[in-house]
């Protein structure tokens, strides 16, 4: 028996109190019976596992590559469901300062590691269509600081 509204819960055990005008719905601890979305769900976990490693890898070889320029970078780090589709990946590098940011856009250090960063992708395994769809940020601590009192949660939101 489905009761309109309820969608995917399977209803175990109907209880009517006609007095009350009360039911009473209990469900298995899967709150579905779809089991290929169930299949799906854990498909697209492993894949996100893998594409993880694959990102990380490249960009740890990126800033391996510029790890002599000026200015340094002082950290990186990505966020993404790039199991559901490759383009939904942002990675992100920091310069300690504002000045060591606009300092690396007139030197070409961005375009460079933005390019690398790309290319690096798809060397590893990422689709062409989704390397080139995927962002590559810039930013800096100091810029954090200022607008949100260095709380990078609500900075990358």
């Amino acid at each position: 028996m489905r009761l309109p509204g309820v969608g995917q819960l399977p209803i175990l055990k109907v209880v009517w109190h006609c007095y009350k005008a009360s039911f009473q719905i209990t469900a298995d601890s899967y709150m579905t019976v779809n089991k290929a979305y169930e299949q799906e769900l854990r498909e697209r976990q492993q894949r996100q596992k893998y594409l993880d490693g694959v990102v990380s890898a490249a960009m740890d070889r990126v800033v391996a590559a510029v790890v002599g320029r000026q200015p340094a970078l002082s950290s990186h780090f990505f966020y993404g469901a790039s199991a559901i589709h490759q383009r939904h990946l942002v990675a992100w590098y920091l310069f300690r300062t504002d000045a060591a940011w606009e300092t690396a856009k007139e030197n070409g250090l961005i375009s460079d590691i933005e390019r690398m960063t790309r290319a690096e992708l798809v060397t590893s395994g990422y689709t062409q269509e989704g390397a080139q769809q995927m962002m590559v940020s810039f930013t800096s601590d100091e810029d954090i600081q200022h607008k949100t009192g260095g709380d990078h949660w609500a900075y990358f939101k």
